[in-house]
């Protein structure tokens, strides 16, 4: 589905747009930490999309907890090389939906429906004391959902739900979690003129209803010349540091 492909896109805006990224990156390890502190006992911690680790405070959680788990579908060079030396913090290859592997079978069968998300990740370990969400879930249906359009099999519609059955279901798995939950993600993108003018805004969510709560910033994800020449496309991102 292209999951490898996106993960070096990042890193190379990333390395493009370091200094813009800035705020956005300290605003969520911020976030993370505040969450962490929240928690009862300090014996495992789980990064959920941790990726290139450039919004995860990993260091500090690993002076926190007994144990940290980053979990990704993929975890780059650049992740491992970070937690080289940090004995405690360990990778699992997950996918955080239960879906991915299922809708890519099913991608050029129309007889057969697409998944119904329901995570069971950790659900069962009483010693997970705190859990992060780290700027996942407005990007869980992106990749699957591309992939299944251009088969050109399966409608539109249930495309549709499928995706928003992946936000509900990441959702209801966060306030499932043993410990402390705490949540960052985007939730808007926002186009914007050279003039300063927001032209549109896009709902990240697809419609899926959920309770807007938390500190909120803005995201220069893309200005000008980076995405479009003369556009910004930058996102609104909230952050919770106690979901449930």
């Amino acid at each position: 589905m292209g999951f490898p492909a996106e993960v070096a896109g990042v890193r190379a805006r990333y390395l493009r747009r370091r200094a813009d990224w800035a705020e956005h990156l300290q605003k969520t390890r911020d976030i993370i930490l505040r969450g962490a502190e929240r928690a009862k006992e300090r014996r495992k911690a789980v990064i959920l999309g941790g990726g290139l680790l450039h919004d995860v405070p990993i260091a500090d959680l690993a002076d926190m907890f007994r144990e940290v788990l980053l979990v990704d579908l993929i975890h780059p060079l650049g992740s491992r090389w970070a937690t080289r030396k940090l004995r405690n913090v360990r990778h699992v290859t997950a996918d955080v939906t239960n879906t991915i592997s299922t809708a890519y079978r099913v991608a050029w069968d129309a007889d057969k429906p697409l998944p119904k998300s329901e995570p069971k990740l950790l659900l069962d370990d009483p010693e997970v004391d705190f859990t992060a969400s780290v700027n996942l879930l407005s990007q869980l249906p992106c990749m699957p959902m591309s992939y299944l359009i251009r088969q050109g099999v399966h409608s539109k519609e249930g495309i549709h739900e499928y995706s928003c059955d992946l936000i509900r279901a990441h959702l209801a798995y966060l306030g499932q979690l043993p410990g402390r939950v705490a949540l960052i993600t985007d939730f808007e993108r926002l186009k914007i003129a050279p003039s300063g003018e927001t032209v549109e805004r896009r709902d990240l969510f697809l419609g899926v209803p959920w309770p807007a709560r938390g500190d909120e910033w803005e995201w220069k994800l893309a200005p000008s010349g980076e995405a479009d020449p003369t556009h910004h496309y930058f996102r609104r991102v909230i952050g919770i540091p106690d979901w449930k």
